[in-house]
């Protein structure tokens, strides 16, 4: 009986090791899957338990293939913790391409390093990561970890495609909760991929399987639009153990306003005092907040404190007072505490900051966010401050918060409304010079450009540069001329417009081509910046111009009288859903022509099979700007 129990106790051994390598062997795995992919997940199963409002246990087993070298980053083999939030078990083992073991890792040999961003005065978070360096590819890394938290505000989201280039065989993802307290859900760009969102009466499961990696094709919207993910919000949460609440945004502001900006606000009365002889004399809502906003830029600079209720709550207004700094969060906080003191409402405000425009969901409220800045209301309008800069002109946000849904937090609760968007009419380049040509082929150009609207946010900056930066920035922006020197520069930054100008003497001595004798002239000096994207035959994506601009240049042109004009090229006139492109050249007199272009490129989402004429269109504008005339040597 004992042999019977012993061979039955081996055969089952060997099965479970054979399945094993089975399942982490790379001959096991389907064609579809390896295309175009750095990394395979073979197996995910995520478990959350919110079953009590105040704790969340996170279990997570990954197990990824890397089948070459820029796939590593998708391991994640990493748990992050913090006085809240406790790492209870983490382990990981590899295997080789057959699916057998080659290594180990416990606890141990995990690094326990900060999770600093590098300019947090305090921060108390942590991450225990594997540093592993592997030898030889493909490879497969499973890792697991069991973490418990007393928040529950923060439910991790499920995105069964980590990224592009990563593809999926098989995720789990299941929640736990109770009955009294169900989750929202939020389900994003499923359609297509087999994919299913099932539920119990306490639990949600999410199951995925043979999910192919997705090429990063140019012009495409966010990842947050295309990669396909379900998130998850408790309507009764907890923030590092501090009770909240929120079935919208409404009820969410509300608890914002009440537990987390509720006695940050009190300034000393020499405060209190300073603030309102900053403002005397002033009458308007507008004008008082410029004063303060002015007052603010002087005296704080930003640094990141990720302290308070989950990194959430500000630090005292006083405290910003006397030490003079603060996160955007605090710094925000004062600003509206010195505007409640003159009489000026304002409203904090919560979003997503950055280049991409990410929206808060108008029916999906939670803890979102990763910047604060204050709105002021001004009839329908509201107008922005940034309160964590020194030098950003007052309402101004540029790209890092435009067009976007964000929260606001008024005395009646919270609320999404949108920032201000910039349109192709706001944001100008424009571009005057009188040219000299020289009979050798140099260029000697007075240029003026002046910049407004997400333009200026590309150049305003230029003026705190020192002079070997400023000729970096100027030798990088002109790359394409072949050598060149600036003589004299006069930068101006008139923060009252919003309107930045540079006034430029340029000498290029080698700018014009030889051919024998005769010459050839670029006419677009200034403006080369078009380049083709590539092509994507089967693009999969929309097309999504994330900025519009106008551009336009007039040159003054003026040819020595040895030197004749071959032909004048014909004027050309683009126009389409995308924008357009013009330009001519004209005779002015004997030796004088004027070149003039201007190139519109209009915001927006189109559908993929756009691309291609998209491509089209600047592939024709990059064409048209690198046109030339022939200068011959007058004989």
């Amino acid at each position: 009986m004992r042999k019977l129990i012993a061979l039955s106790v081996v055969i089952l051994s060997t099965v479970s090791v054979y399945t094993q390598e089975a399942q982490y062997s790379v001959a096991a795995l389907l064609p579809n899957l390896t295309k175009n992919a750095n990394s395979v997940l073979l197996d995910e199963k995520i478990e959350i338990d919110i079953t009590k409002n105040d704790r969340m246990i996170y279990k997570n087993h990954r197990a990824v293939m890397v089948l070459n070298k820029k796939g590593n980053s998708n391991v994640d083999a990493y748990a992050h913790y913090d006085d809240d939030a406790k790492v209870k078990d983490i382990e990981a083992w590899v295997y080789d391409a057959m699916g057998n073991e080659l290594e180990h890792f416990k606890e141990r040999d995990f690094k326990d390093i900060s999770a600093s961003d590098g300019f947090s005065i305090y921060n108390d978070d942590r991450v225990l990561y594997l540093n592993y360096t592997p030898t030889t590819y493909p490879y497969t890394l499973v890792f697991e970890s069991v973490t418990q938290s007393n928040t529950t505000a923060h439910i991790p989201s499920w995105f069964p495609l980590g990224g592009y280039y990563t593809a999926t065989k098989n995720s789990e993802y299941t929640v736990k909760y109770n009955p009294s307290n169900k989750p929202k859900v939020l389900k994003n760009n499923l359609e297509g991929y087999d994919i299913s969102v099932s539920e119990t009466p306490e639990s949600f499961i999410c199951k995925a399987e043979n999910l192919e990696a997705i090429k990063r094709e140019a012009y495409s919207p966010s990842y947050r639009n295309i990669l396909p993910h379900v998130k998850f919000a408790l309507n009764n949460f907890y923030l590092k153990g501090v009770p909240g609440y929120g079935k919208d945004w409404n009820e969410f502001g509300a608890w914002m306003d009440k537990t987390l900006l509720t006695g940050v606000s009190e300034l000393s009365p020499a405060t209190v005092a300073r603030a309102k002889q900053l403002v005397a004399g002033e009458t308007t809502n507008i004008g008082k907040a410029k004063k303060i906003y002015e007052y603010l830029q002087k005296k704080v600079r930003y640094i990141s404190v990720q302290i308070g209720i989950g990194g959430w709550k500000p630090m005292l207004a006083e405290d910003v007072d006397k030490l003079s700094y603060g996160d955007c969060k605090a710094l925000t906080n004062y600003t509206k505490a010195l505007l409640d003191i003159v009489g000026v409402p304002s409203y904090y405000t919560v979003l997503y900051a950055g280049d991409e425009e990410v929206d808060f969901d108008p029916d999906f409220a939670g803890i979102q966010g990763n910047h604060a800045i204050l709105g002021i209301p001004d009839g329908d309008d509201i107008v922005w401050l940034e309160c964590t800069s020194q030098d950003t002109p007052f309402g101004y946000g540029g790209n890092f918060s435009d067009d976007r849904d964000v929260l606001i937090v008024t005395p009646e609760g919270g609320k999404i409304v949108h920032t201000k968007a910039y349109t192709f009419k706001d944001n100008v380049k424009k571009h005057t010079a009188t040219i000299t040509i020289n009979p050798s082929g140099a260029v000697q150009a007075n240029f003026k450009g002046t910049y407004t609207g997400l333009a200026y946010d590309d150049k305003y900056r230029l003026g705190n540069l020192d002079a070997d930066d400023l000729e970096k920035q100027f030798k990088n922006r002109w790359s394409y001329i072949n050598g060149f020197n600036i003589e004299n520069t006069k930068l101006n930054n008139n923060k009252d417009e919003i309107l930045f100008s540079e006034e430029l003497s340029i000498n290029m001595p080698s700018y014009c081509s030889s051919i024998g004798n005769d010459l050839l002239f670029g006419l677009n000096v200034f403006s080369q910046s078009v380049s083709v994207p590539p092509r994507f035959p089967d693009r999969k994506q929309k097309l999504r111009i994330a900025e519009g601009f106008t551009e336009t240049d007039t040159l003054t042109i003026n040819i020595p009288e040895t030197l004749n004009i071959d032909s004048l090229p014909k004027a050309v006139s683009i126009e389409n859903k995308f924008g357009s492109y013009a330009f001519s050249v004209s005779k002015i007199s004997e030796n004088t022509i004027e070149y003039k272009r201007t190139f519109i490129l209009k915001k927006g989402t189109f559908p993929a099979s756009d691309y291609k004429n998209y491509r089209s269109f600047l592939r024709r504008v990059s064409k048209m700007d690198q046109s030339k005339i022939l200068l011959n040597q007058n004989t």
